[in-house]
């Protein structure tokens, strides 16, 4: 599956898309699919402890581990923003119908879960819900809930 050529393409405004900013543990493209990776015990019970440096973001998302869809291109090391809800047109990998639940299929594109068996679905776990049908291979608008 390939990103959408033209990165996080967010359809509807409500209030989203909401976002958090990390930095990249390697090269990240504008619409790769990402969950945070990073080291343990960085954050203690005060805010105060807290700095941005603190999330690491990783490509590579799949199955339960996704956070969300990087908003920009960063290289390692750099900050990237990473949307956790929102509308977006992303590709699609399978058939998918408008209503459907879908999860993160690890290659920066969203499966459908709907129709799935149980043991089939507990691996993958639901990053949002299909707005619109999409083709296997095209694209789809889809409200992501990380």
């Amino acid at each position: 599956m390939v990103v959408n050529p033209v990165g996080a393409v967010p359809i509807f405004d409500g209030q989203s898309p909401r976002t958090i900013t990390g930095y990249a543990r390697a090269t990240i493209a504008a619409g790769d699919f990402v969950y945070a990776s990073g080291a343990t015990g960085v954050v203690s019970s005060g805010a105060d402890s807290f700095a941005t440096a603190d999330i690491l973001f990783a490509t590579g998302a799949s199955g339960g581990l996704f956070n969300g869809i990087a908003m920009n291109a960063a290289a390692s090391g750099a900050p990237v923003t990473v949307a956790t809800d929102g509308v977006f047109i992303v590709s699609a990998n399978g058939t998918l119908l408008g209503g459907e639940l879908v999860g993160c299929d690890g290659n920066h594109a969203v499966m459908p879960l709907g129709s799935k068996t149980m043991a089939t679905y507990t691996s993958f776990e639901q990053i949002g819900r299909a707005i619109t049908a999409g083709a296997s291979g095209g694209y789809a608008i889809v409200q992501l809930r990380a």
